[in-house]
């Protein structure tokens, strides 16, 4: 029973114990709450030692470390180009560090900190599973493709996937070292499925390998070199259980159901097409740049500076490709079998959407505009428009824009003729909103319905909602539109009724990365490639953004070798040093290693790989002191092992910068001591 860890102590101890056990149950899902069973428990020890001198706070050998950390960081608030927040990051770092002390003041026995840890790992249980019924909404609304990562109920969710990481491992951590009854080692097996299912669900590619590390750590360790083999058939099953594929499918689409017609393998990633005639295409190939397709043979190709992941007609023989740099490539297909570059350009801003309709190109930048381009004698003019700032999709038909503003999550129109003169506005809140318009109709998909509107010049009238989730991409051919979801549903619709018949006319049995229609013949794009093996994919999105970011922040800690910039947020900073097409300026560079490089400078780098390396060292020796210990051993093998996971995945991550994460550290690297300490204490007993 709970009542006798309370029975027998001062009226002050049990608000301390039960506030941290507050402390320990939010650890997963409430930042805020997770605060107050934090600090008042460190406010009520700081009182008892100063004015009670009543002092629970015990050494653990790790002060100097701690002290050089936090040195490092007041000398570099001391240089930094941005004083305030340096120190104010300063005193973050100051007050959560006594995360350590606080737990081991509080469980000063073996029993306080089996409580402590019973209640942090049933509350993580129990968000987990709560995580998993989101994530089977998020399914359902096929969040998943779009947006290429799990929900976020709780916390963002590379936060939740690296907080569920911890559980994972202390979990196997108990289910290998522990020696039970089979019945308690089905429940250990089913905690652990249940917390390995949430992981997976959170789609955190760097939590995977944390916790991935963390669990051959453990076998490794244990020397469980058996238990390696299924391990590592698992592994291989997840990483090498689907063929990398790249093709080009062509359907008739004028019958009753579209007609197959022939798909064209290629190499590379095939992204997106545009067909110049029935057997000539322009491929935007991810991988291999820009290609010429001739009766279903490569016979040009261009290699671009970065992945090639949209392709328009823009006039006569010119077309237009979009780097996912945000660069912009012009190409002209010349006579006989050839393409040739013409220029690269780029907008202002932030691209978050792009459109090219009647010989004008529209770039919606969130953090300038919108941008229109047009095309004189190869030439490329642009004119933005700054006052949309905010916009993240756009479309046009004829006279009338349509975009979708994030910042104030409203769905406007506007009659544009070289100025803009609003006619309506929605306000829908969504992550979504994309967005088509087609001879007075416009299409908006949320995560949840397809809306239809009507519109004119003076007015705009939704006409209906549709419970069709997915969709990411709608042409239309004459007065019909066909719509494809991210898991290959073709959807057809006649939009001349006012009451618009959208049904599902096809499945494709994959997902298309987009399709195009050309006299009645459907174009897909389709390429397969395994999210396990994007960890390690150079052509991956994010792992594009973290190879730049490393590049700008290794030339941000060169011009600042000794103290970097100061522990700050490094949107200014990344700026300026960053290359001119890449838009996006990151706060911090997603590694934790190069992170503290640039802003503690090489000699504080080398002051907290000192401080890991001694609280590894730590961990070490307490397990290997109590390995004998029922229970504490397992704790004490969990804890380290997900140390070691937090510190691989810190290597795609800059997970040492995270609240919830570092006081996760904090708070395993305290409970072990306490429990090492509480083992000491009983030795000297006996």
């Amino acid at each position: 029973m709970i009542t006798k860890y309370f029975t027998g102590i001062k009226t002050i101890d049990k608000i301390i114990l039960g506030l941290i056990l507050l402390f320990a149950v939010t650890l997963n899902n409430s930042i805020f709450v997770n605060q107050i069973g934090y600090f008042f428990p460190l406010f009520i020890l700081t009182y008892l030692l100063i004015i009670k001198k009543d002092n629970r706070f015990e050494k653990n050998g790790l002060e100097l470390v701690f002290i050089l950390f936090l040195t490092a960081e007041f000398i570099s608030a001391i240089f930094s180009v941005d004083q305030g927040v340096a120190f104010k990051l300063f005193f973050k770092r100051l007050v959560l560090i006594p995360v350590v002390y606080t737990i081991v003041a509080v469980a000063n026995d073996s029993d306080k900190a089996k409580l402590i840890f019973k209640f942090y790992i049933g509350a993580a249980l129990i968000t987990m599973l709560l995580y998993i019924v989101f994530a089977y909404e998020h399914f359902i609304a096929q969040l998943y493709s779009l947006e290429s990562k799990g929900p976020s109920p709780f916390q963002y969710v590379m936060t939740a996937g690296g907080l569920m990481s911890f559980v994972v491992v202390f979990l196997f951590a108990f289910l290998i070292n522990d020696k039970n009854k089979v019945k308690i080692k089905l429940l250990q097996l089913l905690a652990f499925v249940i917390a390995s299912l949430a992981l997976l669900l959170s789609y955190t590619r760097a939590a995977w390998l944390g916790a991935a590390f963390g669990m051959i750590f453990i076998l490794l360790i244990k020397r469980k070199w058996l238990l390696l083999i299924p391990i590592v058939i698992i592994a291989a099953f997840f990483l090498f259980r689907y063929e990398a594929m790249s093709q080009i499918v062509l359907y008739h689409i004028n019958g009753h159901k579209p007609e197959f017609i022939k798909s064209i393998t290629t190499s590379g990633r095939a992204t997106d097409v545009m067909p110049i005639s029935r057997d000539t295409l322009i491929l935007a190939d991810y991988e291999e740049g820009i290609k010429l397709i001739v009766e279903d043979k490569v016979v040009k190709k261009i290699d671009t500076p970065s992945p090639a992941t949209r392709v328009w007609h823009w006039k006569d023989n010119y077309y237009v490709v979009y780097l996912i740099d945000s660069r912009q490539i012009l190409i002209k297909k010349e006579n006989g079998s050839n393409i040739k570059v013409v220029t690269t350009f780029t907008s202002p801003g932030l691209t978050k959407d792009l459109e090219l309709k009647n010989e004008k190109y529209y770039v919606a930048d969130y953090d300038s505009g919108l941008t229109v381009f047009s095309l004189s004698n190869e030439k490329v003019n642009g004119i933005t428009y700054k006052e949309l700032e905010g916009i993240s999709r756009v479309d046009t038909y004829d006279s009338t824009l349509a975009i979708y503003n994030a910042k104030t999550s409203t769905l406007n129109f506007y009659s544009f003729n070289g100025s803009f003169s609003l006619i309506d506005s929605f306000h829908i809140n969504t992550g979504v909103g994309l967005l088509w318009l087609y001879n007075g109709y416009a299409f908006f998909q949320t995560e949840n319905e397809l809306m239809r509107f009507s519109y004119g010049s003076l007015k705009v009238k939704k006409l209906e909602s549709l419970n069709i989730h997915g969709i990411f991409r709608i042409r239309f051919i004459r007065n019909t539109a066909y719509g494809i979801t991210t898991n290959g549903d073709l959807f057809k619709g006649y939009i001349t009724d006012e009451k618009m018949n959208f049904t599902k006319y096809y499945n494709f049995n994959f997902t298309p990365s987009d399709f195009y229609i050309s006299d009645s013949t459907l174009y897909l794009t389709f390429n397969k490639r395994n999210r396990f093996l994007s960890i390690v994919d150079p052509y991956h999105e994010t792992n594009l953004e973290r190879i730049n970011q490393w590049k700008t922040g290794w030339t941000i800690f060169k011009n600042n070798p000794f103290f970097g910039v100061g522990d700050i947020d490094l949107k200014d900073v990344y700026a300026k040093y960053k290359e001119y097409y890449l838009k996006e300026n990151f706060g911090h560079l997603h590694n934790n290693y190069i992170h503290f490089l640039v802003i503690l400078g090489g000699i504080g780098f080398l002051i907290v790989m000192f401080m890991l390396f001694k609280i590894l060292q730590l961990h070490l020796k307490i397990y290997r002191t109590v390995k004998d210990i029922p229970f504490v051993s397992s704790y004490a093998l969990g804890a380290t092992a997900a140390f070691v996971g937090f510190l691989i995945s810190g290597l795609g991550e800059w997970n040492f910068g995270d609240q919830e994460i570092i006081t996760m550290i904090w708070f395993t690297l305290g409970l072990n001591i306490a429990f090492y300490k509480s083992y000491l204490k009983n030795v000297k007993t006996d």
